[in-house]
């Protein structure tokens, strides 16, 4: 009985923790997301243009099955909407989706020339 009831207690405990953490940012004194340098998000966003870039070579050389690439540069894309979001936020990228479309778009243009 009472193993049991230490264990319930621990559950319990660790529910309790877990749920005061996840429900933090919704109290209002903190952020979702805390403010990151300028310089960072920049990095940031131009390494996922490079992933993308790099994946999208992959792909074409067939280094990856179908589905990876779509699922990646689906994730790669999520990233880069989220870290331009920040950086627009900052009047840094006027407009983040087509930025990142035409950037895949050159990238394949270059692909396809540098097939030939």
């Amino acid at each position: 009985m009472g193993e049991t009831l230490v264990a319930l207690l621990l559950g319990f405990g660790i529910t309790l923790l877990t749920l005061l953490y996840v429900l933090s940012p919704l109290r209002g004194k903190e952020p979702l997301h805390p403010p990151q340098d300028r310089e960072a998000l920049r990095a940031q966003y131009e390494r996922i243009l490079r992933a993308l870039w790099d994946l999208e070579t992959d792909w074409r050389m067939g280094k990856i099955p179908e589905e990876d690439y779509r699922s990646l540069r689906q994730r790669y894309l999520q990233e880069g909407v989220a870290v331009g979001g920040a950086l627009q936020g900052e009047g840094e990228i006027p407009d983040l989706e087509a930025q990142i479309e035409a950037a895949v778009r050159a990238r394949r243009a270059q692909l396809r020339r540098e097939s030939r």
